[in-house]
């Protein structure tokens, strides 16, 4: 079966360029297509090392998807949402899925938003909903999270008008990382020892209502190496009224990630596609992706483009560099290009 990627950037294509960005890595998050203006709007995430509370949720616009502008909305900035201000008792400030609801029942819900924060000091880190009535004014829809332990490796997705699932009928999906204990695994540069990463699936009958699970739903299988670990999960709706993924990949002997492609009838059960061979592979060594790839947000479709934006790092999972020795290259967002017909390779059957 030939592979539906077409291109993708040999360099960054957003930077930290800005005073307020200065020392920070970004990070994409969701991409969406302006209905009024036609251009590609990108949230992304500004993240500093050793500064986890000046991290932030920024917005960039673009007319071709590789030149970006940083346009002014807060006090000269393109920064559209912080963290609560306190520090983490694991993970740091960190948005990780943004949804755009044009039939929700309240405005101010038009938009909706998961990330990782502590919202309030006595109580525990962890899976935090946000709303905005336009994008870019962004509240906490509580001052607590709806979830807390495993990590933020997180996604959220819209559910189909009508569609049952084990718990019934519902609204929004969460799917998360979660932990299984596995003696056999290798260990020698995982930070994880013998915990293996799988994902889990949580639900709600309405988004601002409560939200059931974990229930464990896709772990690795016999037919995959025996270091292979899933650590995120981004699912996303395709034009058949079917459910698409990017299942992130997570090798830990040489702790590499690449993205896989998954499909699925209902967001439980899923299926491998394109003989698990990666639909969005490293970089060839020398390049910004090399060492780490991962895809958080959906596809967008644009003009004749099916478009995902990925980040990637020539250093791999446990910071180390994928080829000792060589130059060293900054990590950044890169954009790969599909061909048009990329939804049919999410297949159902």
């Amino acid at each position: 079966m030939p592979q539906p990627l077409l291109q993708r950037s040999s360099q960054p294509i957003l930077l930290p360029d800005q005073p307020w960005e200065k020392g920070g890595r970004l990070f994409p998050v969701s991409a969406f297509v302006d209905q009024v203006s036609n251009d590609l709007l990108l949230y992304y995430m500004l993240r500093f090392r050793g500064r986890p509370l000046d991290n932030a949720l920024c917005l960039a616009r673009s007319t071709d998807g590789m030149h970006w502008r940083k346009p002014d909305l807060n006090a000269g900035t393109n920064i559209v949402m912080r963290g609560a201000g306190n520090l983490n008792d694991w993970g740091e400030f960190f948005p990780t899925s943004i949804l755009l609801d044009d039939l929700a029942r309240d405005p101010q819900q038009r938009w909706k938003m998961i990330y990782w924060d502590r919202p309030d000091p006595a109580m525990d880190s962890g899976i935090c909903l946000a709303t905005s009535a336009d994008g870019i004014r962004w509240q906490p829809l509580y001052q607590r999270p709806i979830i807390t332990g495993a990590n933020d490796a997180a996604s959220m997705i819209g559910m189909f008008p009508g569609a049952k699932t084990p718990l019934a009928e519902g609204t929004h999906f969460i799917h998360q990382q979660t932990f299984k204990h596995n003696p056999a695994l290798p260990t020698e540069r995982d930070n994880l020892k013998h915990l293996h990463r799988a994902i889990s699936i949580w639900q709600c009958k309405a988004f601002d209502g409560r939200w059931l699970g974990p229930v464990r739903i896709l772990e690795p299988d016999g037919m995959d190496a025996p270091d292979l670990q899933f650590y995120w999960l981004t699912a996303f709706k395709t034009p058949a009224g079917a459910y698409g993924g990017f299942l992130n990949c997570h090798h830990t002997i040489d702790q590499t990630m690449d993205v896989q492609l998954v499909s699925s009838r209902d967001g439980w059960t899923w299926q491998r596609e394109l003989n698990r061979e990666p639909i969005l592979p490293l970089g060839p060594r020398g390049s910004f992706d090399c060492g780490l790839v991962s895809a958080m947000g959906h596809p967008v479709s644009w003009e004749d483009k099916v478009l995902v934006f990925y980040q990637g790092r020539p250093t791999v999972h446990d910071g180390k560099m994928r080829y000792p020795g060589d130059p060293e290259v900054e990590p950044g967002i890169g954009v790969a290009e599909f061909s048009p017909d990329f939804w049919q390779f999410v297949t159902t059957n």
